[in-house]
Parts: C-alpha cells; sequence; structure tokens
C-alpha cells in the first residue's frame, strides 16, 4: 500500500535563528517555517540563511535523540562547523536556538567527505581528513579525536551510537570498534571487515553461516556463545538495527528485507531494494535511486500486517549524508534541492520505552571525584528520578530532574558532600526511573557500586568498606588482616603479648576506624584511624586506667542512637555488662550497667546485624546456643533471638567482624583449634549462613581480635 503525503504550500515564519557564537560579515539570519497542519505535528522547515549573498547549503546533517547536526558554511569569518538545533520532542518538532558544536570542521578542505553521525546521546561524530582520526563533538566542551589504525589510512567510520563505534579500513580489510569516551581500551576488538550494527551496547554482524547473526557485547567485550538464525538465506552488505527490527540488504538481491527478532513466526518483511536506507523503529526510509525520493514504509505491526508506504519527499538533494533518520523515536530530517532542512514528524507507533546502554563506574572514590552515571534511552525522556540506598539507612538520594542530553539522562552523587554516616565506605544501590516524553510507559535502570575512601564501616580500617580483624602473636607482633584478600596490611612487633586490641570505630574528626589497646596493667589508649601502622613505641592517646577488671569487650558504631562509637564490656568478677557511650570530646562516659549474669558466656561483638541503623550484640551461651539481642538505639537491648543451636564447639575465637564478603551485611569470622579460619555470611536479618573454610594455619596466633 503506499500513499503520497499531503503538502501544503502555506508558511508561517516563526522567527529568526539565534546568531551565531561567533558572527561575522556575510551572515544574514535564516528563518524557520511551519507548514500548517489540522492538529498533527507539523513539518517543520530550516533556512540557515545566506552566505556570501547565495543561500547557505548543508554540506551534511544527522538527526538523533531530537538534535539535529548541520555541517554548514554560514559565515565566512568563521569557516565551516558543525552547527546543532534541538527539536522539541512532542507535537511539532520546532527548532530552539542554532549553536556552534565543533568549529573548524574540516579547515582548508573545499570539500567535507564523511558522513556525520547522530549518536543518541547529544553528541556527533565523523571521520577526520587523515583518515583513522575520528572526531567526537560534545556539548560544553572542545572535541575529541579518537584515533584506531595508522594516520593516514583511508577509513570510513560505518556505525555510532553512544559511546561505541566501528571503522573499516580498506586497504587492510579490517574493521576496529572502539568506544569515544576514554575509556580503557580503545579498541575493542579488530574483525575481518563486514556489514555491522550496533544498537546500545550490543554490535551485530553476520554469522558463519548465510541468513545467521552473531552479537558482541561491547560493554563487557563478550562473544555471544552461539550464532542466531533469522530465517534469511543470504549474508547482509548492509545492516542496521533499531529495537527489536534489522534492516538486511544482501549484494545482488532483489530486494531487501526487515527481520523482526521480537516474535517467533513470522518475522521476514520484503522491501523493494534500495542503495540507500535508513532504518527507525517501526519504520524504513529509503531513497529512491537516481530520483531523490524519499519514501517512508511503516512496518511497525510486524509481518502479520501489511506494510504502509508514504511519499515523504518528491525531490530531496541526493546523497546519505543529506538526510537522516532519528532512530531514537524523532522524525525525519532531509535537504531539499535549495539547500532548506526539512523536519518531517513521524507517527509512526514505538517499540517501549527502555534504557539502550548504561555507563556507571563500579567504584567511586570520595576523596577525589563524584560518582556519575549515564543513561542511553531508546527515545528522548521528560523526567528522571535518581536514588542511591543503603541497605542500612535506605534511600539516601532522591532527586527528580528534566535535564537530559538528546535522549541521554545521566545522574551525579559527590559522597564528599554528605554526611560521614552517610558516606560509609561500602556497597550502595542506585536506580534511576525514567518518564519518556511521549508518556508510553517507564524505563527503570537499576545498578549497584561501592564507596572507596569514606566515612569506616564496622571494624573497616583502610576505608574500603570491607571488615578487618587484628591479630597478636606469643611473641608480641601485632597485624591487621582483610579476609577478604588474605593479605594483611602492616605488622608491628615490640608488644606485651597480652596486650588486646578492640576495632572501635571513629569517634574523632577523622572519620576512619580507631583502635582501643588495653595493656596487661590496665590501661586503656586509643590509637589513630585509619589503615596506618600502631607501633607501641609510638605515642597513644589515653583512654583511662583500672580497665584490667573486664575480660570482654564488644564495640560497636553506635548502641545508644547518637551517631558515636560505643564500648561493651563485662566485669570478669560480677559477670555485670556496662555500657561506656562514646561523647563528643574522643572519650568514654561513665559506664552504665546494662545487664547482668553473663559469666561463662562468649561476647562474640556487636554489629548491625538485623539492619536498622542500631548496634546489635552477638554472645554464645555454655551450651552453645548462640543469641542475638537487637539494640534499641537507647543504650539497652530487646529480648533475645535465638540464632544458632548447639554451635561453635571447638572454635576459639569467634569474632563479629563486619561486611567481609562486599555485599555490606556484617558476616562472622572465626578460628577452630585446628588452626582454621572459618566465615558465616551475614544474611542482613540477623542469621547467618552455614560456615566456609576461608584459610589455614591460623593456630600459630595468640589471639585473633
Amino acid at each position: 500500500m503506499t500513499r503520497t503525503a499531503a503538502r501544503t504550500k502555506r508558511s508561517l515564519v516563526l522567527g529568526a535563528v539565534a546568531a551565531l557564537i561567533a558572527g561575522g560579515l556575510g551572515l544574514a539570519p535564516g528563518g524557520v517555517a511551519v507548514a500548517e497542519g489540522q492538529g498533527e505535528p507539523e513539518e517543520v522547515v530550516i533556512d540557515l540563511g545566506t552566505y556570501q549573498g547565495r543561500p547557505a547549503v548543508p554540506e551534511r546533517i544527522a538527526l538523533g535523540g531530537g538534535r539535529l547536526g548541520v555541517v554548514a558554511r554560514v559565515d565566512p569569518e568563521v569557516g565551516r562547523r558543525l552547527y546543532a538545533y534541538d527539536l522539541a520532542v512532542t507535537g511539532t518538532p520546532e527548532p530552539g536556538p542554532r549553536w556552534t558544536d565543533i568549529a573548524d570542521v574540516w579547515d582548508g578542505y573545499p570539500e567535507f567527505g564523511p558522513l556525520v553521525h547522530a549518536l543518541g546521546d547529544g553528541r556527533f561524530a565523523y571521520t577526520n581528513p587523515s583518515g583513522a582520526s575520528h572526531s567526537v563533538s560534545g556539548e560544553g566542551m572542545s572535541y575529541n579525536t579518537i584515533t584506531v589504525g595508522q594516520l593516514g589510512t583511508e577509513q570510513r567510520m560505518v556505525a555510532a551510537e553512544g559511546r561505541f563505534f566501528a571503522v573499516d579500513e580498506p586497504s587492510t580489510g579490517r574493521q576496529y570498534v572502539a568506544n569515544f569516551d576514554g575509556e580503557l581500551p580503545t579498541v575493542l576488538t579488530t574483525r575481518p571487515i563486514s556489514a555491522v550494527a550496533i544498537w546500545g551496547s550490543t554490535m551485530w554482524t553476520p554469522g558463519s553461516n548465510p541468513g545467521w547473526l552473531r552479537w558482541y557485547d561491547l560493554a563487557r567485550r563478550t562473544d555471544a556463545p552461539y550464532d542466531q538464525a533469522t530465517g534469511l538465506s543470504c549474508t547482509p552488505d548492509e545492516l542496521q538495527k533499531v529495537g527489536r527490527w534489522f534492516y538486511w540488504r544482501c549484494d545482488g538481491a532483489a530486494r531487501s528485507w526487515i527481520w523482526d527478532s521480537g516474535v517467533s513466526f513470522p518475522q521476514i518483511i520484503s522491501l523493494p531494494y534500495s542503495k540507500s536506507a535508513k532504518l527507525g523503529d517501526g519504520f524504513v526510509v529509503q531513497q529512491g535511486d537516481g530520483t531523490g525520493a524519499l519514501t517512508m514504509t511503516d512496518f511497525h505491526g510486524g509481518a502479520r500486517e501489511m506494510p504502509v508506504t508514504t511519499t515523504l519527499a518528491d525531490k530531496a538533494a541526493p546523497g546519505a549524508g543529506m538526510w537522516s533518520v532519528d532512530k531514537y523515536g524523532g522524525h525525519v530530517a532531509y535537504t531539499d534541492t535549495e539547500g532548506r532542512i526539512h523536519i518531517k514528524p513521524v507517527t509512526v507507533p514505538r517499540g517501549d520505552f527502555y534504557a539502550l546502554d548504561v555507563s556507571a563506574p563500579a567504584t567511586v572514590d570520595d576523596l577525589h571525584w563524584p560518582w556519575r552515571a549515564k543513561v542511553l534511552l531508546n527515545r528522548p525522556s521528560a523526567t528522571r528520578t535518581f536514588k542511591v540506598k543503603d541497605w542500612r539507612r535506605g534511600v539516601l538520594v532522591n532527586e527528580t530532574s528534566t535535564e537530559r542530553t538528546a535522549a541521554l539522562v545521566s545522574a551525579q552523587w559527590d559522597a564528599r558532600d554528605r554526611e560521614p554516616k552517610d558516606r560509609v565506605s561500602g556497597p550502595y544501590q542506585w536506580e534511576m526511573t525514567v518518564q519518556p516524553a511521549d508518556g508510553t510507559g517507564e524505563s527503570w535502570t537499576p545498578g549497584s557500586l561501592r564507596l572507596v575512601n569514606g566515612a569506616s564501616a564496622f571494624r573497616d580500617m583502610n576505608a574500603d568498606g570491607y571488615g578487618e580483624f587484628y591479630s597478636m602473636t606469643t611473641t608480641g607482633k601485632a597485624a591487621v588482616h582483610h579476609p577478604r584478600g588474605g593479605a594483611r596490611s602492616w605488622a608491628t612487633t615490640g608488644w606485651d603479648p597480652r596486650t588486646r586490641l578492640v576495632p572501635y570505630g571513629s569517634n574523632t574528626d577523622n572519620p576512619r576506624s580507631n583502635v582501643l589497646i588495653r595493656t596487661p596493667d590496665g590501661t586503656l589508649y586509643r590509637a589513630g584511624g585509619g589503615s596506618n601502622p600502631i607501633d607501641p613505641k609510638e605515642p597513644l592517646q589515653l583512654m583511662g586506667k583500672g580497665w584490667n577488671g573486664f575480660d570482654a569487650f564488644a564495640a560497636s558504631d553506635d548502641f545508644s542512637g547518637d551517631g558515636r562509637p560505643d564500648l561493651l564490656v563485662r566485669q570478669a568478677a560480677t559477670g555485670y555488662l556496662f555500657l561506656y557511650r562514646g561523647n563528643a570530646r574522643a572519650g568514654l562516659d561513665p559506664a552504665v550497667k546494662v545487664g547482668s549474669g553473663w559469666k561463662g558466656w562468649k561476647i562474640i561483638g556487636a554489629d548491625d546485624l538485623n539492619g536498622d541503623g542500631i548496634g546489635d550484640l552477638l554472645a554464645r551461651d555454655a551450651g552453645g546456643e548462640v543469641w542475638r539481642y537487637d539494640g534499641t538505639g537507647t543504650g539497652s537491648f530487646k529480648p533475645r533471638t535465638l540464632v544458632f543451636s548447639n554451635w561453635g564447639a571447638g572454635r576459639r575465637d569467634i569474632i563479629a567482624v563486619g561486611d567481609v564478603t562486599g555485599d555490606g551485611v556484617g558476616d562472622l569470622l572465626s578460628r577452630d583449634t585446628n588452626g582454621k579460619l572459618l566465615r558465616n555470611r551475614g544474611d542482613g536479618r540477623g542469621s547467618f549462613g552455614s560456615t566456609e573454610q576461608i584459610g589455614s594455619g591460623w593456630q600459630y596466633y595468640r589471639a585473633l581480635f
């Protein structure tokens, strides 16, 4: 079925295009015209103005994510530039002010040679005259130049989207696939030249047999384990992908095809053969060979419905670089034979709204830079809501914004601006919920990140988000150990082996964990925070004397709810439990009795075990039962809950060590009488998993803390 779009001869001038960043002689302001319609989105015509007394004519155009790029000379004082317009993404695609994206494009060359690729994230890319050098624009920044292969070698950019692109090098038969964003390695893979399509972070190429496809994950740099059959029988020389649709053209064939990968059967839609075709979401635009006519075929209903072909333009300027399809849910742009740019609205129903590619660091360093996530969508957004969560404290960031760049949304979290309790080293979850501009559903993108060099987590001496523990040998060597990697960061000698070390948390201006030291004569000291070695020959901060009457110590990030670490101790003679609250003077308040009858118990330690943000107590009775006492946040405890029955026989040291598995949940560490180091993973609900051996040879240590 073929239709010809009705065209009106009337037009309405909306106003002059904004002046260029650098004005000059010979510049005449262009205008924007809108063809009248009957409530439907209307065609927009952009006139670039005049250049040296003649109409300024585009040399290349590209449209992606609602942003139009135009390579043209419109000012003799500044030469050829790449200009950009942001179009309205709903209703009539009216352009905003024109601005310069890249200056001095192919400066000194009479003609601009390559195609310009709209990346969908607001950037445009093209090949430089040097061949292997490729430029990519960026709003608010100088453009980047990426080099693959050898300079001076002819190359052609054949696919580009977001941060990924592919270039062919005909003289060597190589195809380079690389990224624009400075991530190493720049070249992701090198392969023989073939048809190639990039959609999101996936590259598609012909498979090992005719009619088959192979995909490659560009973000992870991994090949597919198998090829995928399409039902076609030839190897394509042109391959494009948008959403669930593939455009497939084979050299020498009388037809081209659309393969619908979103259904099982039927999947193939037959189209006329064309040397120039560009795929959109649910439609394809083809330019007639020799005629310049542009036709659009709507096949959004799939192979079960009859495609509808519409004429968009009787005669457009020839060449693939003079017209463009916005595959990110937008419209069609083309240049007419008089040099005017037409934005033709497309009302074909689009597919689902979703994220194409997510670029977000797995780790953020609190001392150096903020964390940023970039999400490339398959069409522009209206709003995005960004959240950062911690499993203990819940939602830490919840912000909504309408800002976007073409079809890209981003969000930033700068932990340095937050209170120490809200930037504790360790794992966090983030999510971005995006509403599309066309109101057709929402996209939800989850992710995770690890903050390092923030405030110390429980027992986290070096602010990497993982718990550590101390050891003491019979010869007086003390060390700190990292259960995750099995290494130790330091060891010092000269200690009395009877010295007790108590990881304590931070009660000073330094957000790094401290350690309390109880010497055999009952003196209590505090050593500075962080992963610096503790040396018995160095001065220590005196906390008090007379502590040799206590035989069990358990420190928590917070028992009392004031945000400071507290210390729980057991009096050996009476079995009483006493709580020493940490105070604002980096010391301890007088003791408060919080329990009795604790003789014969093993005080395992304290941590927030159930995720309520309050320190809990874990202890093992003489019968081998392990109990959890949930903290109230006021320095007392709730009634006990049984965690294990008949557990811990043959274990010498049992430690609530903090998170050593990387999930943010506190774990248990223990040593048995044979020197095996054992771990029980915390479940975040106050209990633990089965016992795992993670080391051996630990019988040589006098004590673990």
